[in-house]
């Protein structure tokens, strides 16, 4: 397949999707983004290095961009200082060259990605429909505090 292809698929897959399976995406951008990273540190490479950080920047004020602090409660908080705890740390690998210090916050990505997978199978009832399942009582709607698309501030990678 080629490029315009595989772009044709990914916009058709995205356009497609619940709220939570665009944030599952996005981690999984960011995820390899900061694998990317790790590899351009460890070659050494300053340009690669620095793109596939600005990205993941990206991909981060996409993230949260996507809350919606009224609606979300206190998990919406917690994504933010998620968000901002993990672009500190992109940030910080600028200047310490640790590529560990990404291993750690992928890490850490992965396991809220995984959470929210299993909150997507969750909400899925038998009929084969998704009912989100709310992760804190009294949420109504919108229990994750993730805005539609639209909702949300532009940015492109």
């Amino acid at each position: 397949m080629g490029n315009r292809e595989v772009t044709a698929y990914r916009e058709a897959d995205v356009q497609g999707a619940s709220p939570v399976e665009l944030v599952i995406a996005l981690y999984d951008v960011l995820v390899r983004d900061m694998k990317r990273l790790i590899a351009a540190i460890r070659a050494g490479n300053i340009e690669d290095r620095v793109d596939h950080s600005n990205h993941a920047f990206e991909v981060l004020q996409q993230l949260e961009c996507s809350l919606d602090m009224e609606k979300g409660g206190s998990t919406a908080k917690d994504l933010s200082r998620f968000y901002s705890h993990l672009r500190a740390k992109v940030l910080q690998v600028q200047f310490k060259m640790d590529p560990a210090m990404v291993e750690r916050q992928i890490e850490m990505v992965l396991e809220l990605r995984q959470g929210w997978v299993e909150a997507m199978a969750a909400s899925v009832d038998v009929s084969g429909t998704r009912e989100i399942v709310p992760l804190a009582a009294g949420f109504a709607g919108n229990p994750y505090g993730v805005v539609e698309e639209s909702q949300c501030c532009g940015w492109s990678a």
